[in-house]
């Protein structure tokens, strides 16, 4: 009997935080990779390469994709090929840094699917990575 408590508390969260209650069973968001960056150093070029997509949406290159990071060290810049953010350059400094990758999506542009609804659950995301360099 508890377990059916809960689902309905569930379900009605569920129902009262999306729009449309069916886009969210199977919810369409953008995200960015789970990843462990590699431990750099102030001595040798540094390189990661991320590639965002939608989940649950086949249509992922329909999308425009919009970065923004927070918290490279000096010497590290940031570059966007399409679906693909690249963290790259030579580190200045030393030290743990949490870096902050921050993401957009707007689309899909080509509607190839006349029946389904071009709208995700969230058209924003962000994820925070640790980067150590020694």
């Amino acid at each position: 009997m508890k377990f059916y408590k809960v689902l309905t508390v569930l379900l009605c969260l569920s129902l009262l935080s999306c729009n449309n209650f069916f886009e969210c069973i199977i919810a369409r968001n953008p995200s960015l990779p789970d990843k462990q960056f590699p431990i750099g150093t102030t001595e040798g070029y540094y390189y990661v390469d991320l590639l965002a997509e939608i989940k649950n949406e086949p249509r992922d290159n329909d999308y425009d994709y919009y970065f923004d990071v927070v918290g490279l060290p000096l010497g590290m810049d940031y570059f966007i090929n399409y679906r693909t953010i690249s963290l790259e350059g030579t580190p200045e400094e030393t030290g743990v840094f949490e870096i902050t990758i921050y993401l957009d999506v707007d689309g899909p542009f080509r509607n190839n699917f006349d029946d389904d609804p071009d709208l995700l659950c969230n058209y924003n995301t962000s994820k925070t990575y640790t980067l150590i360099i020694e």
